[in-house]
């Protein structure tokens, strides 16, 4: 039997010897080391309900409100490619992400200019970076760029770093977003 902290809340969960995951939310989540796992390729992933406490009390310094959160991704080459500088949010994210903005703000994201909003992204040091949040209407994706190159070169991201993503906001409602990094 092991049991999962989820929202405050201990679930119990019979476990086979030959089970060592289960699915919650459409994420696998695995009772072992981090690793591959042969089967299928899933990795492990750890969901917490509350983001790290360095995390927390960063963005309670600068009164962020409390920090959402919105999903993970792998980095990949293409996310610390200084010629590509901007950060591909996962499609499971961006629909998530969409709903937590104002009307104003999703107008601006989604207008086919690409001008986006102006956006903080804090990264793991506590430091933030000015960056543009948009939508690219040619791939119906969302991205973090203009500054992006900054955060990865300042936090030396690498691919297969362990991305999550959080968001919250400033006193004065200007959208901002935390990022963690687990390396492995």
């Amino acid at each position: 039997m092991t049991t999962i902290r989820l929202f405050g809340n201990d679930i119990k969960v019979s476990e086979k010897k030959e089970v060592k995951s289960i699915m919650l939310f459409g994420t696998r989540i695995f009772f072992q080391s981090p690793a591959l796992n042969n089967n299928n390729n899933d990795r492990f992933i750890n969901m917490a309900d509350l983001p790290p406490r360095s995390m927390h009390l960063a963005i309670e310094s600068i009164r962020g409100s409390r920090p959402v959160y919105m999903g993970w991704k792998y980095l990949e080459n293409s996310d610390i490619n200084a010629n590509l500088s901007r950060f591909l949010i996962p499609v499971e994210c961006c629909s998530k992400l969409i709903h937590y903005m104002t009307r104003l703000e999703r107008e601006k994201i989604l207008n086919k200019d690409d001008r986006g909003i102006n956006v903080s992204v804090m990264d793991p040091k506590g430091n933030l970076h000015d960056m543009k949040f948009t939508g690219w209407k040619s791939l119906g994706r969302l991205v973090f760029n203009r500054g992006w190159n900054n955060l990865v070169r300042d936090n030396q991201f690498q691919k297969g770093d362990l991305l999550e993503l959080w968001h919250f906001r400033m006193p004065n409602n200007k959208p901002c977003f935390a990022i963690n990094i687990i390396r492995f």
